[in-house]
């Protein structure tokens, strides 16, 4: 099979996509922890606006939505340039819109010109997501693919805290935007070389046949579209371990001043410290879980832990409790999203139903990513102000348990 003939990657190469995802990582999570509501918050002052919350759940909803839509289209465009250009056109295509986005983010003072930005942003910095996905399906083997996979879901992690230093250190206004616009592009620059030195894909397939197989938007249509039971059941995991995850960060910046009485000057550098502690502890946590996982060739286990953590999690940010146990609280959260980041990825590439529509079908894999993102403001706006933070929490520690519940029908491993 040609899953077996597909050789290892390199430590270069693994180092070269942990590099590009950190930058995806931050251009998304700067913005999102640190600098949206940030801004959202001045704006709403500005211009008189009864609610900063739903003024950053009407951007970031509009943004995510836009996300949803454009990860399969990029997806599908990376299947048809493939054959002869390989991945790094859509991401090279993708940085640059997402970089205009977060130029435009740093010059406006209105809600339609945030819309506007985040939009692009969204937009844009897909199309290097999607094809970074793409990348690890064409090129690393099933028995590389919990470590591999675990380092794709560690970059993130690593760019949310890139990102949110950089919009805390900058004075949580445009100057941040302007500075992750410069290192998004610069920290792809590794894996743009690196996928011209050796192009994507399979090295058992000829390019004839994977033309034959990609060469159109026609041909993706025809092959390798139909989704799976497997499929499926991951995909539903995902998007509910990715509700739960949306849920407990989204509004942290506002739990911290509204929920537990944070003073306001101390909130941005309460974010940037809760962020930290639980990106390290997931980093940990996915790492230590994505290499067990390749040694046990077991995934459903660890979605099961991740499931039960992020149940502790929730009930525990429910009780509004003092600040040290909110920090406590996020250090769970990160060790079950570390284990839960340690397979996703492996689970998901494990299902795809063709080798012809990889990027296409991770795309849509992708929906369950971004589409918690639209989610997470239209279920948490109503229920903050219906039962305050309390319910909110308690409904995301529901979530995380159907997501428990779920974890033995998977069909892997």
């Amino acid at each position: 099979m040609q899953e077996e003939t597909r050789p290892r990657v390199s430590t270069r190469w693994i180092i070269a996509l942990v590099c590009a995802l950190i930058g995806v990582g931050a251009g998304w999570f700067g913005p999102l922890q640190i600098l949206l509501p940030a801004q959202a918050q001045s704006i709403a002052e500005l211009i008189g606006h009864s609610s900063k919350e739903a003024l950053l759940a009407a951007v970031t909803g509009a943004g995510a939505l836009a996300a949803m839509i454009a990860n399969p289209l990029w997806g599908a465009l990376s299947d048809t340039l493939r054959p002869r250009w390989g991945r790094s056109p859509v991401l090279i295509a993708g940085v640059a819109v997402g970089v205009v986005g977060l130029l435009v983010l740093s010059a406006v003072e209105s809600p339609g010109g945030m819309v506007a930005g985040w939009l692009l942003v969204q937009v844009g910095m897909n199309g290097p997501f999607a094809a970074l996905a793409a990348m690890m399906a064409d090129r690393v083997p099933e028995e590389q693919r919990g470590l591999v996979g675990a380092w794709f879901g560690i970059a993130q992690v690593l760019g949310l805290v890139v990102g949110t230093a950089v919009a805390v250190a900058s004075g949580e206004g445009p100057a941040g935007y302007v500075a992750i616009a410069i290192a998004v592009p610069l920290l792809m620059i590794a894996i743009v070389l690196s996928n011209r030195a050796q192009p994507e894909g399979d090295p058992a397939a000829s390019t004839e046949r994977l033309a034959a197989d990609t060469g159109s938007l026609r041909g993706i249509t025809l092959h390798g579209l139909r989704p799976t039971s497997a499929y499926v059941g991951v995909w539903a995991m995902r998007i509910l371990m990715n509700m739960v995850n949306a849920l407990i960060m989204l509004y942290l910046y506002y739990y911290l001043a509204d929920g537990v009485g944070v003073a306001s000057e101390g909130v941005g550098t309460w974010v940037l410290i809760i962020t930290v502690a639980a990106a390290l502890i997931s980093v940990v946590a996915a790492g230590i879980g994505g290499s067990l996982s390749d040694r046990l060739g077991r995934r459903r286990v660890f979605c099961g832990a991740a499931a039960v953590l992020l149940i502790i999690a929730g009930i525990t940010l429910a009780t509004q409790p003092p600040l040290w146990v909110v920090v406590t609280a996020c250090v769970v959260f990160g060790v079950g999203q570390g284990l839960y980041l340690a397979v996703d990825l492996a689970m998901l590439t494990s299902v795809l139903p063709d080798e012809s529509t990889r990027a296409t079908m991770l795309g849509i894999g992708n929906i369950a990513s971004a589409l918690p993102q639209v989610l997470a403001p239209v279920v948490a706006a109503p229920l903050v102000l219906a039962g305050g933070y309390p319910l909110m929490y308690g409904v995301t520690a529901a979530l995380a348990v159907a997501a428990l519940a779920l974890t033995p029908f998977l069909k892997v491993r």
